[in-house]
């Protein structure tokens, strides 16, 4: 990859973190592109720490063009200006352009590190994890990763800028140097315990986002259920409670929020208040010029910026540093232990059998009827190596097979699976090509499906399919 091209998503090899702690992790996470990585720091640099240090041409200009009435001089100092206006200008295009790469590159990393956990887990995932903690890591967490590493992005330029400022004050006077420096450390203690608590509240924020995914997702899957005992109404007064409590949490949130906010807009100001009453000062005593006065004015000025983001970039991270915790918990889950001992399976054509129910089954078309779904499900689970058996494939034991052949040769279609949206094709193809679609599309008895739809092969069938009707969308499935 090189500076100026984008990533290329999905990476082939995520890497593995060393420790799974929550700033471990989002380090790692920002650390994987080293080059990309220092690319954005040092742009930031240029396109945010120079801006608070540009008054110094503004100083040049007035103490040795203006006031010496040096044309030649205001020139080049007006020159000078333009040219680091110039490099700002260019450096922010480039410095944008390779944050969103950082961020999609960690954001999508992670990703691609809970889907592989996930898909290890398999149906034990459910005894460690809910569906609503799940969800939340790849949408909540996912988001708050992904906007974490974006402001980490200008962090180095906006400290650049504090120093350089800091230090050009100090080199115009002391007291003004200190006046800055002081007022910068009070911010940053004041801030401190409220980050504190903000991040206290966002965690507890958080665990009601995943609680109430939970309820919804469990109210949608039972909807049929409990409608048919009667429970709709309890189900729904639960999740009009829960819902409560999480807006409760959110508001929680906005208070030390709202305190760090006022902090960075207005302790700035403040300062600049006092920078500009005392450079006027030594200006009227003769100990610093009219070009120095109007300089400290403009330093302390654009120290505006670069403070209010660093403390809006600190509130960000707490967020991060949750996200990441929920994410280490996730990828903390215990997995079995990968086994050496496995077995090639039998030779095509073999039997698939369940010593539990007695079934048996032979290649081609068999249909199973059971009067409890809950029976079949665990049937299917254990032919297909899902949960703990004695089922057998052949004359080889499903739990002596190797996942992956047994993955390739047995397989669970739920007729309730996610339908991707795209082109009917596309969507039967998968991964492994259209080559082989209608062969399955005959095989899934749904060539009237095909049929019916305007387009046949080439119908783009929305989100979920749901231009077609429910039995044919589980032949689709099946397909």
């Amino acid at each position: 990859m090189t500076l100026l091209r984008a990533p290329r998503l999905p990476v082939s090899d995520t890497g593995t973190p060393p420790r799974l702690t929550p700033w471990r992790l989002f380090w790692w996470l920002a650390t994987r592109r080293k080059l990309l990585a220092a690319g954005v720091w040092i742009s930031a640099v240029f396109s945010l720490g120079l801006v608070p240090v540009m008054p110094i041409f503004l100083s040049g200009a007035v103490d040795e063009g203006i006031a010496r009435h040096d044309w030649g001089a205001l020139a080049a100092w007006v020159g000078s200006l333009v040219a680091a206006g110039s490099v700002v200008a260019v450096s922010i295009v480039v410095h944008h352009r390779m944050t969103v790469w950082w961020r999609q590159d960690a954001s999508y990393r992670a990703q691609q590190l809970t889907v592989a956990k996930v898909g290890r887990l398999g149906a034990r995932l459910r005894a460690h994890a809910t569906t609503g903690d799940v969800v939340s890591v790849g949408i909540t967490d996912m988001r708050a990763i992904g906007r974490s590493i974006e402001a980490l992005a200008p962090t180095v330029g906006c400290a650049a800028g504090i120093i350089a400022v800091a230090v050009l004050l100090f080199a115009t006077s002391v007291s003004l140097g200190l006046t800055v420096f002081i007022g910068v450390t009070a911010v940053a203690v004041l801030t401190g315990p409220l980050l504190g608590r903000l991040q206290r509240r966002y965690r507890s924020y958080r665990e009601h986002v995943g609680a109430i995914t939970t309820r919804s997702s469990d109210i949608v899957a039972g909807l049929r259920v409990l409608r048919g005992v009667g429970g709709e109404d309890a189900f729904n007064e639960s999740y009009r409670r829960d819902s409560q409590d999480l807006k409760r949490a959110g508001l929680r949130i906005a208070a030390p929020g709202a305190w760090i906010d006022t902090l960075a807009a207005g302790a700035p100001l403040i300062l600049l208040g006092a920078v500009v009453w005392q450079s006027a000062r030594l200006a009227a005593d003769h100990q610093i010029t009219v070009g120095q006065m109007v300089a400290a004015y403009a330093y302390t000025a654009a120290l505006l910026q670069p403070v209010g983001w660093i403390m809006s970039t600190a509130m960000v991270l707490m967020q991060g540093h949750v996200a990441a915790a929920k994410i280490c918990e996730l990828l903390r889950l215990p997995e079995p232990p990968r086994r050496t001992d496995t077995r090639p399976g039998p030779p095509p054509g073999a039997e698939l059998a369940d010593p539990d129910t007695g079934l048996s089954l032979r290649p081609g078309l068999t249909v199973i009827a059971a009067a409890d779904p809950q029976s079949a499900t665990e049937m299917f689970d254990r032919l297909a190596g899902l949960s703990p058996a004695d089922a057998v494939f052949g004359d080889v034991p499903v739990s002596d097979m190797d996942p992956v052949e047994l993955r390739r040769r047995v397989l669970v279609a739920d007729h309730d699976a996610y339908l991707y949206a795209g082109t009917l094709a596309t969507v039967l193809a998968g991964a492994t090509g259209e080559r082989r679609v209608v062969e399955a599309v005959t095989a899934a008895c749904a060539d009237d499906v095909v049929d019916a739809l305007p387009d046949g092969l080439s119908t783009d069938l929305g989100n979920q399919a749901r231009t077609v009707s429910g039995g044919q969308r589980q032949r689709l499935r099946l397909a």
